[in-house]
């Protein structure tokens, strides 16, 4: 799928994300597709959906550390911020 691997060459973006999942949804719905077709797509969308899910964690804990990070001088040093910035 050509969205897929154009997303691989760059950061992702939620807006990415949004684009990739909203394909998903349109490819399980395709009325034409066979039986076995749909199965391996409904598996690759299991796989795509279970990575979304991830990206949106990761998110999720990237915006909740820089939160404390803006409230507290002290974890600007910490472990924590290391792992998130490098």
């Amino acid at each position: 799928m050509a969205t897929t691997k154009k997303a691989a060459t760059k950061n992702m973006t939620l807006l990415d994300l949004q684009g990739i999942l909203g394909d998903r949804v349109r490819v399980t719905l395709d009325p034409n597709l066979t039986a076995e077709d749909r199965e391996i797509e409904n598996e690759q969308s299991y796989l795509v959906a279970n990575l979304a899910k991830q990206m949106i964690n990761n998110g999720d804990l990237i915006l909740r550390t820089e939160k404390l990070a803006a409230q507290t001088k002290s974890l600007k040093e910490s472990m924590a911020m290391k792992l998130i910035t490098g």
